[in-house]
Parts: structure tokens; sequence; C-alpha cells
């Protein structure tokens, strides 16, 4: 049996046709990863379960993902729109999750030389090590000069182990190798005069900022005194400096943290922090200072040090109350009640109050405020002619991530200095503006975040295990449900076929769109959730999805079960328009693909909101004896979408019954009562369908 419309409709171009390109906004999260990462591409293949799809589009932006997974600062979660309904979407755990799935899958070593250009880097940290990967992706020979006996800069001496495995680190580095990438350790460069002289055609200077601050009070110098990364850099590599039972750590920041949480590790019994700001102002991040709490790490916030006391060793720190931190204009500008005074013993005392960059003098480099290296901001280019610069030395103690994207940055840049082209800025399209609204929010479902399981605190001081452990697959799934897929919603793509019939005001589950001024219908981009019941109810289909990937999607899948059918040659056939996330994300519709019989055919689409009048009409017209639709229910990440879906399959019911076929032959599954249940009135579905096929099949005979 073939249905054939009536009358056919005249063909419209719609979203993900071919003949519309993607439209979407650039969400908040991706504006605000350095690297611009395509992070809600990512996280919905996570949802819908398909992770290497996820893993390739992570690795496709960032060249260590698998470092990011760890020590990622994740400004995308500040900016993530999730939080203005319960709380941020944790991007960061996500792409743990997809790295630690994947493995070394899809990761890809060769670089073929196509460049007689040698670029020599200056520094192995995240940004000599990025610079390096897109050099040799760009087919030039390079050569890393580390000073230090390993690789990684502040990532292998400052980072703790906790954070970042070293043989996360570890792995990274292999693969520098294997693409080609030449690396020197023990080899200070004190002349870039005499790279040049080598044969070098570029230089990338990353020397960090690894020089601590000091103090500037009495007693700085006694022993006993160490700053912070000269203190970490020692337990990296593999030593136990003597703390002794009491350490008393200087400063507010991540480094600060990190120098505390590991002398507890080490054995300290009392570790105290002293710190100007107070707890809601310190600089380090949230999570790290809770988790410096949790393992029994006492904030003394307020309190700057006056001076140290000690004879032949430190004995500990007198401290003065701070009033306030910055002046009026925002400048770091300490003030002091030199009357209130407490005094905190210590067997050691560790500074941590920053760092600044040492750039040998002979390099010739301009520098300017912190002893940071001068450099265009466009190209990253210095004084001298074809050195650049990036990283700590350039910007000062930044994230990671940071300096990852500029040394990709750097990379093109002497790319384009090394071919004689002029850089082209890169144009990240227009930006998804403005915040939910608060009928929009109260209609939003509320899940609340999914943290990742970590150690318990007690479990965490005997050793340097990595605190984090990773999401299993229902955790994952479930957390990256929660996204909102921002800038992707409708928009009206033909306003001269809009009627002003208020369809989509009606449909809208979340109140979205609205009438402006003259009368006309508008869809605000920033309150629009994706959810597609207005694409699918707008009688003058003048709706679109700004990205058209969900329509075409459902058209390529199509196509792809109607041809593995004719291959497969099993009648009836019978077409399943399936939730996407319900088959591969949380495998509550897998039951419909494993109790499916022969001759069913399923076709995944994003989400069962999506499968419009005219799939399900297609699917009759191009051979189908039966079709039906099967969503997730009230798993659904989206509102009211399986009232929409019995609406939209009961007019095309009606359609069906015009033009003599058996509504019956249409079906609408929504999980409910479990997916057993469901399974199982699929195969009544079937059976049923068999049996009108098989009648069929014996009139004909009959008639013959």
């Amino acid at each position: 049996m073939r249905f054939t419309p009536a009358s056919p409709a005249p063909p419209v171009p719609r979203a993900g046709t071919g003949q519309l390109a993607d439209r979407s906004l650039v969400p908040p999260c991706q504006a605000a990863c350095p690297l611009y990462q395509d992070i809600r591409e990512y996280v919905d293949l996570v949802a819908q379960g398909r992770i290497l799809e996820a893993l390739r589009v992570i690795r496709s932006g960032n060249p260590f993902p698998s470092i990011c997974a760890y020590v990622c600062s994740h400004p995308c979660e500040d900016q993530c729109r999730r939080a203005q309904v319960d709380n941020a979407v944790a991007i960061r755990a996500l792409k743990r999750f997809a790295v630690e799935f994947g493995g070394d899958r899809l990761v890809q070593t060769e670089a073929e030389t196509i460049h007689s250009e040698r670029v020599a880097i200056v520094g192995s940290g995240p940004a000599g090590m990025a610079c390096a990967y897109y050099l040799r992706k760009l087919g030039y020979p390079v050569t890393i000069f580390e000073a230090h006996p390993e690789v990684g800069g502040m990532l292998r001496g400052g980072v703790p182990q906790y954070r970042l495995p070293r043989a996360v680190l570890d792995a990274e580095v292999e693969r520098l190798t294997r693409m080609g990438v030449e690396i020197r350790t023990n080899t200070r460069v004190v002349s870039l005069d005499l790279l040049f002289q080598l044969g070098y055609r570029a230089i990338f200077v990353t020397v960090g900022a690894q020089q601590s601050r000091r103090l500037g009070v009495p007693g700085e110098d006694l022993p006993g005194v160490v700053d912070a990364i000269t203190f970490l850099r020692e337990v990296n590599l593999g030593l136990k400096p003597s703390l002794g039972d009491r350490v008393v750590v200087i400063g507010g920041g991540n480094v600060a943290m990190d120098a505390a949480r590991t002398a507890l590790r080490l054995g300290s019994r009392e570790v105290h922090v002293v710190c100007l700001e107070k707890r809601e102002e310190m600089p380090g991040s949230a999570e790290d200072v809770e988790a410096a709490v949790e393992e029994g790490v006492a904030l003394n916030c307020g309190w700057g040090p006056g001076a140290i006391s000690g004879d032949s060793h430190v004995t500990g720190v007198q401290c003065i109350r701070c009033v306030s931190v910055f002046d009026a204009d925002g400048r770091f500008s300490p003030t002091y009640d030199e009357s209130t005074t407490t005094h905190l013993s210590c067997d050691t005392l560790i500074t941590a109050i920053g760092q600044v960059p040492q750039v040998p003098e002979d390099f010739r480099l301009r520098t300017g405020r912190g002893s940071t290296i001068q450099v265009d901001p466009v190209t990253l280019a210095t004084n001298r002619p074809g050195v650049f610069a990036g990283g700590d030395a350039v910007s000062g103690p930044a994230t990671a991530v940071r300096a990852l994207a500029q040394g990709r940055l750097a990379a093109h840049r002497i790319d384009d200095y090394l071919q004689h082209r002029y850089p082209k800025p890169r144009d990240p399209g227009p930006r998804l503006e403005g915040d939910l609204e608060p009928r929009t929010v109260e209609v939003i479902r509320r899940t609340g975040r999914m943290e990742p399981p970590v150690l318990a605190p007690e479990a965490r001081r005997k050793g340097f295990e990595p605190v984090e452990a990773v999401y299993d697959w229902e955790a994952a799934v479930s957390e990256a449900r929660r996204c909102l897929r921002c800038g992707m919603g409708a928009e009206i793509l033909f306003q001269d076929k809009c009627a002003a019939c208020l369809t989509c005001l009606r449909v809208c589950p979340y109140h979205v769109p609205r009438l402006d001024e003259a009368g006309n219908v508008r869809i605000p981009p920033e309150q629009c959730q994706a959810c597609g019941v207005c694409v699918g109810e707008c009688p003058a289909r003048a709706i679109a999805l700004r990205k058209p990937h969900d329509r075409r999607q459902v058209d390529e899948e199509l196509e792809h079960a109607l041809n593995a059918a004719a291959e497969a040659k099993v009648r009836p056939l019978i077409l399943g328009f399936c939730c996407q996330y319900g088959l591969f994300g949380t495998h509550s519709l897998a039951g419909v693909w494993r109790r499916a019989r022969a001759g069913v055919w399923i076709v995944p689409v994003l989400c069962a909101a999506k499968v419009e009048a005219e799939h399900l009409l297609k699917a009759f017209e191009l051979g189908g004896e039966a079709v039906f639709v099967a969503g997730c229910g009230e798993q659904c990440a989206r509102e009211n979408t399986d009232l929409w879906l019995r609406q939209r399959v009961e007019r095309v019911r009606k359609t069906l019954a015009q033009v003599g076929v058996e509504p019956g032959r249409l079906q609408a599954f929504v999980l409910a009562g479990g997916a057993e249940n469901l399974a199982v009135e699929l195969d009544r579905f079937v059976e049923r369908v068999g049996g009108l096929y098989l009648a069929e099949v014996m009139r004909r005979e009959a008639g013959r």
C-alpha cells in the first residue's frame, strides 16, 4: 500500500532542506570560552548518548581536552543561562565524561611537514604546547626549548596531582612528540639572537610567570619561609619537604589553596590560610576554597601579614586586620587597622600572593606593568620582528584554557607572518543577548545540577589521588539534558507569509511569541527554548528553527531507514519516529528498538515534538504500511511535548481517512508506566498492522 496525497502542496523552503543556512546565535557559554568551543553542540550530543560524536566536536576546538577536563576554570559555566532557572550546566564535568569514555579514540597524531620555515618555542607551558600543536597541524617544523627537566610549565610544576594526574599530562606530551614536535628539555634559552642564527624563522616566547612576589615584611628571608611555586614544584618532582605540624599560607588565590591542600596531604596537622579579602571576595575559585575547608584548612580572612617571627627558623607570623583591599577606583591598595592584630604560630610559612614573569634582558623585549611582555593584541607580535609572545608572560598569571587559546592564536599569526599574509580577524557571528524573563523561567522544568562524585575529605588527605571522579552514563546524560540549547530557537523566517493567526502564541509552552506595537508576531530569540512546537503547528509554515539540523536530520534518517528497508525486502514496512534521547541517552526507549519485530525501521529524531505532519505523511507516501511516533513522556526536558504530539497525530489521521487510508495505521506512543509496557503496546501495533497487510495481500491474490 502506497499513500499518495490527493492534492500535494507546493514545496516551501524550510529549515534543514538545504536551502537555508545555520542562523543560530552564539550562546553565552561559547562566547565566554577562550577557545570558543561549540559547547552547546557537544553537550547536546552527550544528552543524546552520541558520546564519540561529542568527543569529535570537543577535539575539533581543543588541542588538549583531557587537560582541560581536569583543570579548566570553566568560565562558560559562569555565563550559562541555566543558572537563571536553577544551576548552571556542569560543562567541564561533561567534557571529562566524553574524554574518559572516548579515551584515545579519534586522536590523530599524524602531521605532515609542508613548510621549510622552522619555528622555535621558548617555554613548554600550555601556551607553548598549544602553539606547537597547531604549528605542526599547519605543517611547520617546531622545536620546544624547556629550561626544566620535564615539559608542561605550570601544569607540571604548579598543579598538584590530585587536580591533574601526571599520566594525563604525559600522554599529551607524548602526542606532541608523535606529531613530530622536537622537545629539548634542560635547555635554557638566554638569547633569541642565537635562535635566529640557528635558522629559526620565528620564535614564540612563553616563559610563564613563575617568579613569586615578595611580601615585603620583616623576617621574609628566614629559613622555613618558602614561596608556593617552589614548594609545589618540589612536591610535583617527587620530593617531600619537611613542613612540620603547623603551616601558614599567605594568599587567597587558587595557588594558595593548592599549597594549603598539599601541605595537609604531606602530613601537616594544622594548616591556616591568611588572606586580605573576606571569604566571599577571595580570588580563588569558590569550589577550590570550599574543597580546602572540607579537607580541614582553616581560613583567616581579612588579615594581612605584618611581620614574620623567628631567629634561626620561622616560628610564626603577626597579622594585622585589613580594613579594605581596594581603593575607590578599584585599584589594589589595602588599608589596615594597626591596632587590631593576631599571631599565628607555624613551622613553615608559604607565600602565595602572585607571580610575575622573569624575562631575560638579553631577549630585548619591551615589557610593561608587572614585568609582562608587551605585544600587539591582534597578532601577539613583540617589538622584535619574527618574535611573538603569549601565555602568562603576556597576561600575567591566568588560566590554562586562556593560555591554550593564546597558543592557538600565536600559531596562526606566526603562519600569517611566515606566509606574508595580513591577519584576518575571526568573525564569531551574532551573539545571543539578554536574560530569561520571569514568565519564561517559571515554565522551564527545574532539575538540579548533578555534580560528579568526589572522594570523601578524610580520604583526600591520605594521598594525591584525583579528588573528582567521572560521571557514569546515566548521570552524564541527565546533566547534559539540562542544557537550554540557547540561540537555536525559532524565528519567523518568512514574515510575508505570517497571517498573524496567533497560533504560535497559543501553542508555545513557554509563552514566548508576542505581538509588537505594529501588530506583527515576534519570537524573542533570548526567550525561545527551541522545542519546535510552533514550527510544526504554524499553518502558514512561516516559522523555522535557527539551526536547521533538527529538521534535516529527520529527512536524512527517514531516507536512511527507507534505503535499509528496501535492501532487506521485508514487509510490511513500519516506520517509527523515536526520540533520540530516549533511544541512546536515557535508554528509556531502547526497548522499542530491541522488541520491534521484522519490518519495523526506527527513525531517530531529536524530539518527538519535532516530527511534523509532513514527515508522517511522507513516510506513508514513500511506501510505509504503518507509522508510529514514540516519545519519552515525562522524561522529556521540554514541556507538553506529548500533548502536541498526540494532537498532531490526530490531525494527520483525519487526513489519512480523507484519502482512504485506515487512521489506525498511525499511532503515537508516549512513555508512561514503564518502557516494558511501551514495547508491549508496540508489539500489538505491529501484529495488527501485519494482519492488515496479510489481508490486503490475500485480497490482491484473490482478485487476480
